[in-house]
């Protein structure tokens, strides 16, 4: 095989690896970046499972600075920078507590030791209280100011940057372990410090937020209820904060806000403290609606998942390539093997596929960026459809100029749609052939002239081809006034018979149409006769190279030829064999007329009247039918007076009764052979002419 016919057979493979290719391409150059498609994913997935990796549980508690603080008696009266001294007392009863360690996401950038009349000593107690925890102290810095410097002094490393990264949709899911400051210093920001300093262990360099629940939903008390629980059960005090990381900062509605992933999750609500002197109760969320969080719970969430384990990490280069390669290749042979719609449906399956994949493998700590893949997918369907519509319409015109010389418009229209290979030659197929034969040519030809004889010909003729057609069906030859139709190929036809059925009562309705008109107006007409078969056949290009025909040859072509003069044989119209009933007999109101032997065959068979659908049958030609079938059974049993007066008490539902029609020429025949009884009776009758 040429290389450029190598190509066009294998086109959609390379097309589809192409694609694969490309969408690997893009996810190298991408890399883990999250964009707003895989943040809003992000965060879908996790409001959709808890599954992490890690312990769990709380290891972090917030002790929020909130409005109902600053309202309290005690701290209504002193602006913030006056709160050292609270500070002092917090810290202490903090660390008798047995906290891990105490940060602080406050920026103490100006001391009150700098008042008039503060003798330099206002903040002492809070400086002398770093100074004792300051192996367990963090405080936060900015990148760009530090604490002022009594503070910082008090502290042995003042750590921590609380600026976070937020991605390109504004949403804060990364917190870094350290951050260059405007000196060209690099500091570790608060989680990390703050990790250290709990001797927890290391931050890695950029944490991904995973939260099981809403970051408010860490455990937070007021800063007035624990200094009350200070004074009055110290105790209580152990029981909440032992053990845990504590960080102290703001929860205020209108300062430092965040956008975080915990955003498709219920808000927390509060929750009451234990009855008795000092009743801790956790805060819920302290601005709920807002759609924001407050700065302090992304340090705190970030510090709880180090110190759980529960760390969640982009998937590594190779896991992210395969995925988008898979996508884009799956992409393709979407596009290639379905339409638009069901392609479309296929890719929201797809992207289904690959949500469910992503929550997996979030429960193994790995998170699955689905813009890429997703993209690579939507992008190669409609790529593949681009080149499946070139390479298509190209051999949309390669087939209908093959077969435009000989074959009907909607037979070509069919052909260039299918997906099959278009195969010359022979081949074997399951068919069924049609043979339709004017009656009265003969006649007609000695009452008008040869002009007028094609016209009304051709008229009828035409008739006969739109049935054929209207059905799927194809004009095989004209073979004088008769026409041979065939259904099952060139175009695979799976329910071929039903489809001849109905073309064969289209065509017959359609000439006695024209021949009511045509008698109704002198003028001459035509009758139509059908012989319909069902079988194997082979089908494909007979003739020599510059002049060829499709056609069917075979014992099945053959029976249906012979049958074709049968219904001149009994009166009707359609005449059918036993394997065109037995695939339409479920649909069809079929009555069965005789066995016959057809010249050239010694084995008899079976042959039926189609007299249409079953849908359309009424209470007359059912019990036609049924009357039929009774004076048969008679007939072949030998009782041939019996069978004759059934058959001369039948009336056919569609033929006049002083016409011919099947029961009357099977009453005139056991008529006959009870004048001269058979010497040997099998029930066949004997057809010698064609």
């Amino acid at each position: 095989m040429s290389r450029p016919a190598l190509l066009r057979r294998h086109y959609r493979t390379i097309v589809a690896a192409i694609a694969g290719l490309l969408a690997v391409c893009a996810s190298l150059w991408l890399g883990a970046r999250m964009d707003p498609v895989d943040g809003f994913f992000y965060d879908l997935s996790l409001a959709a499972t808890r599954q992490r990796p890690g312990t769990g549980g709380d290891p972090v508690a917030v002790i929020a600075l909130d409005r109902g603080s600053l309202a309290a008696e005690e701290l209504a009266p002193l602006p913030r920078t006056f709160l050292g001294p609270v500070w002092a007392r917090l810290l202490d009863g903090l660390m008798a507590s047995g906290v891990r360690a105490v940060g602080f996401d406050i920026i103490f950038a100006y001391s009150a030791n700098r008042l008039p009349g503060s003798n330099g000593q206002y903040d002492k107690p809070f400086l002398t209280a770093l100074a004792r925890a300051r192996d367990r102290v963090v405080l936060a810095r900015s990148a760009s100011a530090m604490p002022a410097p009594p503070f910082f002094a008090a502290v042995l490393d003042p750590g921590a940057d609380a600026e976070l990264i937020a991605d390109p949709d504004g949403i804060a899911r990364r917190v870094s372990a350290s951050v260059a400051t405007a000196d060209g210093q690099r500091v570790p920001t608060l989680a990390a410090a703050l990790l250290a300093r709990a001797k927890a262990p290391p931050m890695p360099a950029q944490l991904l937020l995973a939260p099981r629940a809403p970051l408010e939903a860490i455990p937070t008390y007021r800063v007035i209820d624990v200094l009350h629980c200070l004074d009055r059960d110290p105790a209580a005090l152990r029981r909440v904060f032992a053990g845990r990381i504590v960080l102290i900062g703001t929860n205020l509605p209108e300062e430092d806000r965040k956008r975080t992933p915990d955003r498709f999750m219920r808000s927390p609500q509060p929750q009451p403290g234990r009855a008795g002197q000092c009743a801790l109760a956790r805060l819920g969320a302290s601005d709920p609606g807002s759609g924001t969080t407050p700065g302090i719970f992304v340090h705190a969430a970030a510090v709880a998942e180090v110190a759980t384990g529960d760390l969640v990490r982009p998937l590594p280069t190779a896991g992210r390539a395969a995925a988008a390669a898979a996508a884009g290749v799956a992409g393709a042979w979407l596009g290639f093997l379905l339409q638009p719609w069901m392609a479309a449906t296929g890719l929201a399956a797809l992207g289904a596929i690959g949500f469910a994949a992503a929550l997996i493998l979030l429960g193994f700590g790995w998170w699955l960026a689905l813009a890429v893949p997703f993209g690579a997918a939507v992008l190669a369907a409609v790529l593949a459809y681009l080149v499946r519509f070139l390479v298509e319409e190209r051999r949309r015109r390669r087939v209908q100029n093959a077969f435009g010389h000989y074959l009907a418009p909607a037979i070509v229209d069919q052909l260039a749609e299918s997906e099959a290979d278009l195969h010359l030659g022979g081949e074997l197929r399951d068919v069924t052939i049609m043979f339709a034969d004017l009656s009265g040519f003969t006649a007609l030809s000695g009452k008008v002239g040869p002009g007028e004889l094609m016209t009304v010909t051709n008229a009828y003729l035409g008739l006969i081809v739109a049935a054929v057609e209207a059905h799927g069906g194809y004009v095989d030859k004209f073979i004088g006034d008769a026409v041979m139709g065939l259904w099952g190929a060139p175009a695979l036809y799976l329910d071929h018979a039903a489809a001849a059925s109905r073309a064969a009562l289209q065509a017959v309705a359609s000439v006695l149409r024209a021949k009511t008109i045509a008698d109704a107006r002198g003028e001459p007409g035509y009758k139509l006769k059908i012989g319909l078969n069902s079988g194997p056949a082979v089908v494909g290009n007979v003739g020599a190279e510059k002049r060829y025909n499709y056609t069917a040859v075979g014992e099945t072509v053959n029976i249906a030829a012979r049958l074709e003069g049968v219904p001149g044989d009994y009166g009707c119209r359609i005449v059918v064999g036993p394997r065109t009933a037995a695939l339409i007999e479920d649909r069809f109101l079929l009555c069965e007329l005789d066995w016959i032997k057809v010249k050239g065959k010694e084995e008899a068979i079976a042959v039926y009247e189609l007299l249409g659908e079953k849908s359309d049958a009424g209470p007359a030609e059912i019990a036609y039918v049924a009357q039929y079938r009774a004076a048969l059974e008679q007939y072949r049993a030998g009782d041939f007076a019996g069978a004759e007066e059934q058959w001369r008490r039948a009336a056919h539902p569609f033929l006049d009764r002083s016409g011919p029609s099947p029961p009357r020429i099977m009453a005139e025949r056991c008529a006959a052979l009870r004048t001269a009884p058979p010497a040997e009776w099998d029930g066949v009758f004997v057809k010698n002419t064609k």
